[in-house]
């Protein structure tokens, strides 16, 4: 760790989370006095999905979020307006984030995991999808981030992590793909915040039950969890040895432990759908709750059955498994989307 030490700004709590954007999302709502929860925010952002995604240039990727527009829905769901800019030139990036850093105002921005210094990652690992939240600043050449534990299953441990500024500018301008972060952070504005009502959570829901049951292409939504069913008792013959081993590891890592809050971010979007049925008064929304959870719990048998990948010697008969519980998963999420669609 960099020697030397910054305060955080006031209200800028290192708060313990689940999932990167939310967990930043909730430390920056908490700062503006208007906490919610990460589940909340997911939920009213319409943020839990689907996606199957494989090209040859990189491995496969099976992921529980889609929505490109989260953070738009969030922000007129809770009354704040969410901007979201990006610039090519980090000198600009840089004198923007010291303008409010000065003004003592955090900011949640975008960098690669691979040149943030509080990661213990392989060399030559990438991903430049990671958000955090730039809380403190020494008035010279050093910040102070606040970020969560990727390690850990579940909840996750809040921390802060003092960083030079020339740190932070290479992972927030790195090239690296396929998720260049392009100096992005979000701009707030709280004015018109109000606490999210009964028609504000109706309207998520519609909108990630109809992203589920009605996905434009093959590779999202329940379609994409079947396709996923199918895809995945190919992998054998497309992948070999330890190239296997690595795409089946991923799974259990996108599944239980990259910030998703264990079973492919089901079990927040659990625990959303009962604040939901508390807010509304909709005891409907309790099944539903239970329903999600349930799906929750086959994706994580699913991770789980393959933390050990490198390891395993009976692969094909956990990639059938998995196929199987992939199209127990679609059939239950379809049943569970069909009625939160009919009845809320």
């Amino acid at each position: 760790m960099t020697n030397f030490k910054i305060k955080p700004f006031k209200n800028c709590s290192a708060l313990n989370g689940y999932h990167c954007q939310t967990n930043s999302l909730a430390k920056i709502y908490h700062y503006y006095g208007c906490p919610l929860s990460e589940d909340m925010l997911i939920g009213l952002g319409s943020g839990m999905g689907f996606i199957y995604w494989y090209s040859k240039m990189s491995p496969p990727f099976i992921g529980g979020r889609t929505n490109k527009n989260f953070f738009q829905d969030l922000g007129k769901r809770t009354g704040v307006k969410i901007q979201v800019k990006s610039t090519a030139s980090f000198k600009k990036a840089e004198q923007d984030l010291i303008k409010k850093l000065k003004n003592q105002e955090p900011v949640m921005v975008f960098g690669d995991m691979g040149f943030l210094p509080w990661f213990d990652l392989p060399k030559g690992y990438h991903f430049g999808g990671h958000s955090f939240v730039v809380c403190g600043y020494d008035g010279k050449n050093n910040a102070l981030i606040s970020d969560i534990n990727q390690k850990a299953c579940g909840l996750k441990k809040g921390f802060y992590y003092p960083v030079t500024l020339d740190q932070l500018s290479q992972a927030r301008n790195s090239k690296y793909k396929p998720f260049p972060p392009k100096n992005t952070y979000l701009e707030f504005n709280f004015k018109s915040y109000h606490a999210p009502s009964s028609k504000d959570i109706y309207s998520a829901l519609q909108q990630t039950a109809s992203s589920m049951l009605n996905a434009p292409i093959s590779n999202i939504g329940i379609r994409g969890i079947r396709r996923t069913a199918e895809e995945i008792l190919k992998w054998p013959t497309l992948f070999k040895d330890k190239e296997l081993s690595s795409n089946l590891f991923n799974i259990y890592i996108f599944t239980e432990i990259g910030g998703t809050g264990g079973g492919c971010f089901r079990y927040m979007y659990s625990r959303f759908l009962k604040q939901a049925a508390h807010i509304t008064n909709n005891k409907d929304l309790l099944k539903v709750s239970k329903m999600i959870y349930k799906s929750g719990e086959l994706f994580s048998e699913i991770g789980l059955s393959f933390k050990n990948a490198a390891i395993a010697n009976n692969l094909e008969t956990k990639i059938k498994q998995a196929s199987e519980k992939y199209l127990a998963i679609a059939d239950l999420e379809e049943k569970t989307f069909k009625y939160i669609f009919q009845n809320c």
